[in-house]
């Protein structure tokens, strides 16, 4: 990449924090819409968590949080730390059922649809699950920590049987970044066609 390139990204780099810093002053000194309240311990923060999957099998999980839609939402992006799968939620506070409301999506083609229920130290969540060749259900407790965080899940199968035991324990850590590509996009304002990073950052001059 020639170095002119170089500096064009960083200026546009440097410009789009700034601007994010500006307007997170301006979300500041707004009103808050007080029932999203309840996710403010975990806006703008980055975890990275260990544990099993559904099958057991280890995994390592990376996962993002941030007040969306001028705090009239909230949202977690997730990715496994080899790539192989991950998904957003978004939460929205229903004001005739009076409850916390998400959807999840995924890079797996299922989705899911459920509720959160504040609990003492975090929340109680139950889920539909949509096109999922194995899953119907899945309930989970999350407990927050200072820096940390404890997700005990259990998966529904489409038999009505429950499989128990699956726990994730997540640690605060920097921002990496753009888990996904389309993350990157949004930021430079355009759409991009890549296979793989190095499709991304290859001088095409």
């Amino acid at each position: 990449m020639r170095l002119s390139r170089l500096i064009q990204t960083a200026l546009a780099v440097s410009f789009f924090l700034g601007c994010a810093s500006t307007g997170n002053v301006v979300a500041q000194d707004a009103p808050r819409y007080q029932p999203m309240a309840v996710f403010e311990g975990l806006d703008g923060k980055t975890f990275r968590g260990e544990g099993a999957g559904p099958d057991g099998a280890p995994i390592i999980d990376i996962a993002k949080w941030q007040t969306i839609l001028g705090g009239r939402a909230f949202q977690s992006t997730h990715r496994l730390e080899d790539g192989s799968y991950g998904g957003r939620t978004i939460f929205f506070y229903d004001e005739d059922a009076k409850e916390y409301i998400f959807h999840y999506f995924t890079t797996a083609g299922f989705h899911t649809t459920g509720t959160a229920t504040p609990t003492r130290d975090g929340f109680m969540v139950i889920e539909q699950v949509r096109g999922h060749p194995k899953y119907v259900e899945v309930r989970s407790e999350i407990a927050i920590g200072e820096g940390s965080m404890r997700v005990a899940s259990r998966h529904k199968d489409k038999n009505g049987v429950f499989t128990d035991g699956e726990v994730m324990i997540y640690h605060e850590i920097e921002d990496p970044g753009p888990l996904f590509f389309d993350e990157a996009d949004a930021l430079f304002g355009k759409r991009t066609t890549i296979k793989d990073a190095h499709d991304r950052y290859e001088d095409k001059d």
